[in-house]
């Protein structure tokens, strides 16, 4: 038994414009028409000629490439779905991207409080550079129910209507407290 497939796509299109100074650069009409054997087609080489056709009436690059990824990432697919094709490419979804940037930035707030540290080992008050990191919070509100699940021991009922930026801090607390250096 012989298989055989064929796609087709077919563009018309006419012009009854009249009058004006670009008369000369309009068609008065234009026919496009592309086939490919499909027997074979992978998903690859489908978009690639959906790409082509888009081109030959008049899509540029930047829209057939936005239309692609619309395609692959909406809130019509799983998210399970989207980072497998994200990770597939070496793509970073913008949730992630947000959270790496806070981690990073987190990390370099905390650096300079354990450089100022070293810098100042007898200060007996905090360093602005550790107050810059304490509020940051290691990416847990001091006080807060999920800070205490992990073993926070900063104050609860007094943090509550403090604001995000002014909490309590416990020196001893192991997720907020002073960090000693070795």
């Amino acid at each position: 038994m012989t298989y055989t497939a064929k796609i087709t796509l077919k563009f018309d299109s006419k012009s009854e414009y009249t009058g004006g100074v670009y008369d000369d650069e309009i068609l008065p009409e234009e026919h496009i028409t592309m086939e490919i054997p499909a027997e074979d087609l992978n998903s690859m080489q489908l978009f690639r000629f959906f790409s082509n056709f888009m081109k030959a009436i008049g899509h540029n690059e930047i829209g057939i490439m936005k239309g692609a990824c619309y395609t692959a990432f909406n809130d019509m697919h799983s998210e399970e779905d989207m980072r497998r094709i994200a990770n597939e490419f070496d793509l970073k979804l913008a949730e992630d991207y947000d959270k790496e940037i806070k981690k990073l930035e987190e990390e370099i707030c905390s650096l300079e409080a354990k450089i100022s540290r070293l810098e100042n080992p007898d200060n007996p008050q905090y360093t602005d550079e550790e107050m810059d990191a304490m509020s940051s919070w290691n990416g847990l509100t001091p006080g807060s129910t999920e800070a205490h699940e992990k073993g926070c021991t900063c104050p609860w009922m007094d943090n509550q209507e403090m604001p995000e930026d002014r909490k309590w801090v416990n020196v001893s607390c192991p997720i907020h407290g002073r960090k000693t250096t070795a």
